[in-house]
């Protein structure tokens, strides 16, 4: 076999490559193209390390908790080993450890339980989830499914004194948890559950004894540390314990939100420095960022601060103020903390037309016809476009508070109109509230002298309140009134007793029902009984005074007739008072 030497590959000068060398160069411009592809097609080259390196990568990233390595590690292993019981014990060990994704943790362990692959603290997550919606056997089977052996744990006690509650063994439950603060008698998280009962208790003597638990506990570095400072914060304190505990939270690391609650009991408990208190929780809290800074605007809106927590949106550095204005409560809280202070021009300079908000355009509609009514309070045409676009974006989007919102704002400017279509949409039966919305109806079809809208309202409202006396007269009443369905009215009224009813409306009705069947002898008949007219409406009296003079009994018609304006009857009412004068 000849020789090659690294010489050979390079051809003399004057000379002719020879095979060999040909060959390599071919090898070497073939790879080089091969990789600048792969690179170019965005090629991982993590994956030629193997599936079973990225899941110790991934195993080693949940032990230090590190959530976001372990998520790029398990990214990177190969769909085809994706079934292993290697890749989905990893995959429950994230899902556990991180508390996320539980819909998916929960076909993990279907797949893991299928293997056979199943481990206690696997039976444990399968037991929360399932009683967290409520399906109480299938926690009990869960639980179950752990060895004996292995539920001598906290976790498994805690849960399993949930499931008991949920099953209703109140006295099993009281004991699992008197067994367990005997066997961890030291456990934080044990001595936190059990204060929290006894919190609960009647007796002073375990209130005291679980305060002064928490104290002990609140006292020391860590999570459960933490929690006993948010349940101290939500218990009965005096003022220098309240002061003692926000020291304990400022070092602690509690959630700001849970800090300023502190501060608001301090508030409470010491009003004459309320200024001072507010001062320094603003001086103390503003710096530390846009998130603590919506926490604290929402907090002062809660304590009815709404000048200090616009002064605190106003005047933030423009990339913190534009940060908190992406916030849905904190712009909210800021319009209305401008409408209170009747600062109109800023309020609707911040809700332009066509500008992206952090809240629904309906609803941002409303504070449109808000400000415009304020403004200009000649000028009705502004308000009501902009009232009529928030209702058709909210009836796109069925958006419960835009929909009550529009219909309030319509009712009190005088849209009586748009207020009555606002109510009508809300009375849908998905929305749970379909007699007080039919109700407010009837009210806008009064004060719009719709007689065929009150009839169609009636007419619903008896469906709801089928045996209501007062709603099947208004709405025989009406369909009288009107000439619609005379042959089956009264039905309801007969069979429901009205002609005890103060005033003998009834007898009205009957009265009513004669003259459209042009029956002036019954119409006498049934006038003749009627001997006061306590209980009736303006509406009934000009009809009484019309029926009145109908049967030519004009000097009994006219002192009626005279005493009832006009001007607040139904079209088909002041027709009947007509005949009186």
């Amino acid at each position: 076999m000849p020789e090659y030497h690294s010489d050979s590959l390079v051809p003399p000068k004057h000379g002719v490559i020879s095979p060999f060398a040909m060959l390599t160069w071919f090898s070497i411009v073939a790879v080089f193209i091969g990789v600048i592809s792969m690179v170019a097609l965005k090629f991982d080259f993590s994956r030629l390390r193997g599936s079973d390196h990225w899941i110790g990568k991934a195993r080693q990233a949940i032990s230090a908790k590190d959530w976001p390595a372990a998520v790029e590690a398990l990214r990177h292993v190969n769909a085809k080993d994706q079934d292993k019981a290697e890749y989905l014990r990893v995959v429950a060990d994230f899902l556990e450890g991180a508390r996320v994704e539980p819909a998916l943790l929960d076909s993990t362990l279907d797949k893991l339980d299928a293997k056979g692959l199943m481990q206690p603290v696997d039976y444990l997550w399968r037991s929360r989830m399932r009683l967290a919606v409520g399906n109480v056997a299938a926690a009990r089977r869960a639980l179950e499914s752990i060895p004996a052996a292995k539920r001598e744990t906290v976790e498994y006690m805690r849960l399993n004194i949930e499931t008991l509650k949920e099953e209703g063994h109140m006295r099993e439950a009281k004991m699992e948890e008197h067994h367990m603060a005997q066997m961890f008698p030291g456990n934080p998280e044990v001595i936190l559950l059990q204060a929290s009962a006894d919190l609960q208790a009647s007796f002073p003597e375990l209130q005291t004894a679980a305060m002064e638990k928490l104290w002990k506990l609140a006292g020391e570095k860590g999570e459960y540390g933490q929690k006993a400072i948010v349940l101290l914060g939500k218990s009965k304190l005096t003022l220098n314990e309240a002061r003692r505990l926000l020291e304990l939270a400022d070092k602690s690391g509690v959630g700001t939100t849970d800090k300023l609650q502190i501060v608001s009991m301090i508030l409470r408990l010491d009003p004459e420095q309320r200024e001072v208190i507010l001062k320094k929780a603003v001086d103390q809290y503003r710096q530390d960022g846009a998130q603590t800074a919506v926490q604290l605007a929402l907090w002062l809106a809660q304590e009815k601060e709404h000048r200090r927590a616009m002064e605190l949106v106003m005047s933030a550095p423009a990339v913190s103020k534009e940060a908190l204005m992406r916030s849905p409560e904190v712009f909210t809280m800021t319009i209305q903390g401008l409408a209170a202070e009747s600062r109109w021009k800023e309020m609707l300079a911040l809700i332009p037309k066509g500008k992206k908000l952090p809240v629904a355009n309906g609803l941002a509609c409303t504070w449109r016809a808000l400000a415009a009514s304020h403004l200009n309070p000649s000028d009705a045409l502004e308000p009501r476009a902009h009232l009529e676009e928030a209702f058709r974006e909210a009836k796109i989007s069925k958006d419960v508070f835009v929909l009550n919102l529009v219909a309030r704002m319509a009712e009190e400017g005088n849209m009586s109109d748009l207020a009555f279509q606002a109510y009508q949409f809300l009375a849908a039966p998905e929305f749970g509230r379909e007699f007080e919305m039919m109700d407010k109806c009837w009210k806008m079809a009064e004060i719009l002298k719709d007689s065929g809208q009150l009839l169609r309202v009636a007419e619903r409202l008896v469906s709801l309140r089928p045996a209501n006396q007062i709603l099947a007269q208004r709405y025989d009443y009406l369909r009288l009134l009107r000439g619609e369905q005379i042959e089956t009215t009264l039905l309801t009224a007969a069979k429901n007793d009205l002609g005890n009813r103060p005033g003998n409306v009834y007898e009205l009705l009957c009265a009513l029902k004669a003259y459209r069947l042009n029956d002036k002898a019954q119409v006498a008949a049934n006038l003749c009984r009627i001997k006061t007219l306590e209980g009736f409406t303006l509406g009934e009296r000009a009809v009484c005074a019309g029926l009145l003079a109908f049967q030519g009994d004009q000097i009994r018609a006219f002192p009626i007739a005279e005493k009832v304006p006009s001007q607040v009857l139904l079209p088909e009412e002041e027709v009947l008072l007509k005949l009186a004068f």
